[in-house]
């Protein structure tokens, strides 16, 4: 995992200075907790020692005070943290620059690109005539921002002409996949596009290609020319090494239409594959009918194949259902068995960390999916999808390793479009679930009616003092109840309808989370975080492999909330230590 420092944030409010900070995964003692506590500094003087959260208010602090935090572990003092000074409001504003006019910063993602401790963000610029690849139109270019929270920006990729704008089209990979300390960016690239240095590319299948050549048709689309992968570094943006892009289009009528709207759905994550204990990523194609996903290592300079699923190859499961047509508009990383390796949950089917089918459950494609544990009553992980296709329930929770149905929905015609799963009441046991066809919150522990149905089924995140989580919409957040925690009148939210933020991940301070949205007019983005004391204490959520792999995963296409591999919520169980070590 990723070495990171202390995320230390302070912020002015109401009574002193808010002051929050990480415990890191591999300090976590789950067996003796009160061998871990902090000792919270201001200008040098120790204020207070703290043993039962990693949050302080500190009533005498002031806009002036500079903050630092030590471990102490098994009573001895440790290194001092980085200094900060609080902010004055809650959130950080990260100036932008635009590409151009008619352009709009878009979805994110985070990684530590310069080995310096601190997130940094990677950008997606969409233009203004982006599209769905269901509508015809030539677009403007897609670029990509590497940010240091300090609003200075690292670099800018140019994708170029032939790689088509839309929510769709463009999933990139952000993680230190080398082992190096510095986080790489992974993405599917063409002739055209120009690395962070503002070189075009120049390796492998890319240094004797045409970059003058524009591939795409009078309708917009680019169904013929070279397609690549690339891997750019993290600090620079220069091109690493370039590969030819695998899985590849083929015949194009083969994926479900001729005029190239199928065979463009790609998807992406990050994911703990192998035994080298070094993070891998998946590239995925198609998810209506063929459904193909590549897994991919970077070591030591060179892109190399892991391993490649495709259900032209492997057509069904154990029991006889179908992988074709199984894939969803997101895909979802959790280790749903006893092995080291991770799995990837890819709608309705799930594929082995060796790239071999899993299971399926046959009830085809749909749009929003959610795996953790969410039934902490039974063992093992649970996973809640909606599904599109009206001839199956409108939705299902099923046990992530088998693909069991544990709960359904009614077959009532719909394509359901939205559904979300989490613990936001802690009045019933576990999680609850509800989808946007069907009446009422539902518990995923026996599927009965708890409660009305919450008015978002968009986005989640840990906001407020209790474990249970709130929901995200829009630029709000809020209680189950409708309660408001936080909004952004400033801001706009990303990908229509979706309503979705910017990034959400535990970036900063305790295990809470914060939420990057963007400011209406794009000249920045804010990055909030809470101020609510919390006596809960957990590690980062960002030491939780599948957690952050599901950060990683949070950008791709229809964008989902990312969870824990444990139950966070109303009567939890101290977490287990992860089996973590950082490099």
């Amino acid at each position: 995992m990723e070495r990171l420092n202390r995320g230390l944030v302070a912020v002015q409010v109401s009574g002193g200075v808010y002051v929050g900070w990480r415990m890191f995964g591999f300090e976590y003692d789950a067996t003796t907790p009160a061998n871990v506590s902090y000792n919270l500094y201001r200008d040098g003087t120790k204020v207070a020692e703290v043993k039962d959260s990693t949050n302080y208010l500190d009533s005498a602090g002031t806009a002036q005070a500079e903050y630092s935090v030590r471990p102490v572990i098994a009573g001895t003092e440790g290194a001092p943290s980085e200094l900060v000074k609080p902010w004055a409001q809650n959130y950080l504003r990260v100036p932008l620059t635009a590409p151009a006019t008619g352009y709009s910063a878009n979805d994110a993602s985070t990684g530590d690109l310069d080995g310096d401790g601190d997130y940094d963000i990677v950008l997606k610029w969409d233009p203004d005539n982006a599209k769905d690849n269901s509508q015809a139109g030539v677009t403007g270019n897609v670029y990509l921002d590497a940010l240091s929270l300090d609003g200075m920006r690292k670099f800018r990729i140019d994708l170029g002409p032939n790689i088509r704008a839309g929510a769709h089209y463009t999933q990139f990979v952000v993680h230190d996949f080398d082992g190096d300390g510095k986080a790489e960016i992974a993405v599917k690239t063409a002739p055209g596009t120009k690395d962070g240095t503002g070189t075009l590319l120049r390796t492998g299948p890319a240094a004797n290609d045409d970059d003058g050549m524009v591939y795409r048709n009078a309708d917009g689309y680019v169904l013929t020319g070279p397609e690549y992968l690339t891997v750019f570094d993290g600090a620079t943006g220069a091109e690493k090494a370039t590969v030819n892009f695998d899985v590849g289009r083929g015949t194009v009528s083969a994926w479900g239409d001729s005029y190239g709207n199928r065979v463009d759905r790609f998807l992406a994550t990050a994911a703990y594959l192998d035994a080298s204990g070094l993070p891998s990523f998946v590239m995925a194609r198609g998810y209506y009918t063929r459904t193909t996903l590549t897994a991919w290592n970077f070591r030591e300079g060179k892109l190399t194949q892991l391993w490649k699923f495709d259900s032209n190859t492997t057509s069904k499961d154990a029991n006889g259902k179908p992988f074709t047509g199984q894939g969803a508009h997101s895909m979802t990383v959790a280790n749903v068995d006893t092995d080291n390796g991770q799995e990837i949950m890819y709608g309705a089917m799930a594929i082995d960390h060796d790239g071999k089918g899993l299971c399926s459950t046959g009830y085809n494609h749909g749009d929003a999916e959610h795996v953790g544990d969410l039934v902490p009553s039974r063992p093992g992980l649970e996973f809640f999808m909606c599904n599109e296709d009206g001839a199956h329930p409108a939705y299902h929770l099923r046990d992530a390793r088998t693909c069991e149905i544990l709960e359904e929905g009614p077959i009532n015609g719909a394509d359901t479009g939205r559904c979300a799963a989490d613990d936001v009441d802690p009045r019933n046991p576990g999680a609850e679930m509800w989808a946007s066809s069907v009446d009422g919150m539902l518990s995923t522990t026996n599927n009965a009616n708890v409660g009305a149905k919450p008015s978002s089924q968009n986005f989640l995140i840990y906001w407020d003092a209790d474990e249970s989580r709130e929901l995200e919409d829009g630029t709000t957040i809020t209680k189950f109840n409708g309660t408001k925690l936080q909004d952004c009148t400033a801001c706009t939210s990303n990908n229509g309808t979706k309503s979705t933020p910017t990034l959400t991940a535990d970036l900063l301070g305790d295990w809470r989370e914060e939420i990057i949205w963007r400011e209406s007019n794009n000249s920045a983005l804010r990055i909030y975080t809470t101020t609510a004391v919390t006596a809960r204490r957990i590690y980062t959520l960002m030491h939780d492999p599948q957690y952050r792999m599901q950060v990683a995963a949070e950008q791709t296409a229809y964008n989902q909330p990312p969870h824990v591999s444990f139950h966070i919520g109303g009567g939890m169980a101290a977490p287990p230590k992860p089996n973590i070590k950082v490099r």
